[in-house]
């Protein structure tokens, strides 16, 4: 059945809106001045360092397959999690990137079960390593705190509903009709968190941010070269609160929160709309449309086993 358009026209309206409101406060001649500033050499570097991460977001997935007994090779991983981020470019909270596992040929429940761990870990480790800022920079402590706190308390929420089985039993009883899909969840999902595979994932993670956010440094280093250096600290909440399912892939909601951050430790605030507009292309933008490039390839048509899973989960 063909879903409406209102859900997607809202979120474009919300972003025309949030945009239009930016403009008011921070010139968009500005803005440009700043992105103007960007040395195509820094562009350049940047965008090989992220290419270079999603090597870890590709072995992070690869893990939580194997956990599930679905054998990938890595190269269609690396494809597919890019075609991933390409999917997740106009839906809600980046859902879409769930859609990669229709390209695996293996039961459903598991390769979703993986996408759904991948990407809940993703924000576990944004939420972890935004804390810090909130802790070292008073100035953030303000409505930013509270939106990081309502995204912590939701996360930890879904969390619970994801790993318990009591959580999962109040549901059906609630929802019976939700009983078949939370018995197959169970079957593909239980123990995930206390296992190798998600501790695995943890490690991958990091090095997916940890050269993210380098480029993520040298972006600033060009667009706001009298920054404090504190602003580092912002590397892991703009994403996190920029892919809050209300505006289009976060355009306008990010522009908010990173002139929010830049304005209040004394930095241009016209660099920041121009930093994470920048950072949004280099990271998810530019890696997405490559993705659903290379869907269509070979590489992404992968030969995978869909035996049981390995006993030590």
């Amino acid at each position: 059945m063909r879903q409406p358009p209102w859900p997607l026209l809202l979120q474009i309206a919300v972003s025309g809106t949030l945009l239009t409101l930016l403009a008011r406060r921070v010139p968009v001649a500005d803005t440009l001045a700043a992105m103007h500033r960007l040395q195509p050499g820094t562009l350049a570097a940047a965008q090989a360092l992220v290419f270079a991460s999603y090597l870890g977001r590709a072995q992070r997935w690869t893990a939580l397959l194997a956990r599930a007994g679905v054998r990938v090779r890595g190269v269609t991983v690396y494809c597919l999690t890019l075609a991933g981020v390409g999917y997740g470019l106009v839906t809600p909270g980046k859902v879409g990137e769930l859609a990669r596992v229709l390209h695996l040929d293996a039961p459903r429940s598991r390769t979703l079960a993986s996408a759904v761990w991948d990407r809940m870990t993703d924000v576990l480790l944004l939420e972890a390593l935004s804390l810090p800022a909130f802790v070292l920079v008073p100035a953030w402590r303000g409505p930013v705190l509270w939106l990081y706190a309502s995204v912590l308390i939701a996360t930890l929420g879904l969390l619970v509903v994801l790993e318990s089985g009591t959580a999962q039993a109040m549901a059906e009883r609630l929802f019976p009709v939700a009983a078949g899909p939370l018995a197959r969840w169970r079957e593909a999902s239980a123990g995930t968190l206390a296992s190798r595979a998600f501790a695995a994932g943890l490690g991958c993670g990091l090095f997916y941010y940890a050269l993210n956010f380098a480029a993520a440094f040298l972006l600033l280093r060009d667009l706001a070269p009298a920054a404090p250096t504190r602003l580092v600290l912002s590397f892991p909440i703009i994403p996190l609160l920029g892919n809050l399912p209300i505006a289009f892939s976060g355009l306008g909601l990010r522009e908010h929160v990173s002139a929010a951050l830049f304005h209040g430790i004394g930095a241009d605030a016209a660099a920041g709309p121009a930093f994470s507009l920048l950072l949004f292309t280099v990271a998810t933008l530019v890696p997405g449309l490559l993705g659903l490039a290379l869907a269509a390839t070979p590489w992404a048509r992968p030969g995978v086993t869909g035996g049981r899973p390995p006993p030590d989960r």
